[in-house]
């Protein structure tokens, strides 16, 4: 694992962490599978140790699974009469660190859109409406836990101090379920 480790470091760019980590997330869920890996179209199978050495499904060598932790993410979404919306940087430790996301509520549990509303209105906070983006919660499967995701639509009368044009949100690095998400609404709604 060391090597492995030591080999990640040299190619590495400093200033540009958070991509090469989902970079190499996104490589090993869908090139570099551990039971399927698709070794003849992979762009480093010149220089694969594994390939090169006839070892594949030896390596790298896998370590026992810990157990898997479930998260419930309730994004909040919002959308002011000018069409901003706000993303937060992920800071510390955890998953996607320095990337943006839409405000986020971790809770025990899914919430549903009028105990969204009531805690914003507590909070001096005045949406015009809440709407669950769909029914069925979005679930993000990593390798040590699972995000069970609801999207929570915040219509603001007021312009969002910070917000940005929700057409320039890919102009932010974000999860994979973000901007799945962000694709997918701005398709539908813009």
């Amino acid at each position: 694992i060391r090597y492995f480790k030591n080999l990640a470091l040299e190619v590495m760019d400093e200033n540009e962490i958070a991509n090469y980590n989902q970079a190499i997330m996104e490589f090993g869920a869908i090139q570099c599978k551990p039971q399927s890996p698709d070794c003849p179209d992979c762009p480093l199978n010149k220089k694969c140790h594994a390939l090169q050495q006839n070892r594949i499904s030896e390596l790298p060598v896998k370590l026992k699974k810990g157990k898997v932790r479930i998260r419930h993410f309730n994004y909040l979404v919002y959308i002011d009469n000018q069409g901003n919306t706000l993303l937060n940087k992920r800071l510390g430790k955890g998953i996607w660190q320095h990337l943006y996301e839409f405000p986020l509520i971790e809770s025990d549990r899914l919430l549903e859109p009028e105990e969204v509303y009531n805690s914003l209105t507590q909070e001096d906070k005045s949406p015009n409406e809440i709407v669950l983006w769909r029914k069925d919660p979005v679930i993000h499967k990593l390798s040590h836990q699972h995000l069970i995701t609801r999207f929570l639509i915040v219509e603001m009368e007021e312009e969002l101090t910070n917000g940005i044009p929700l057409e320039n949100t890919e102009d932010y690095p974000t999860p994979v379920l973000v901007s799945e998400f962000l694709n997918t609404f701005k398709n539908l709604y813009f």
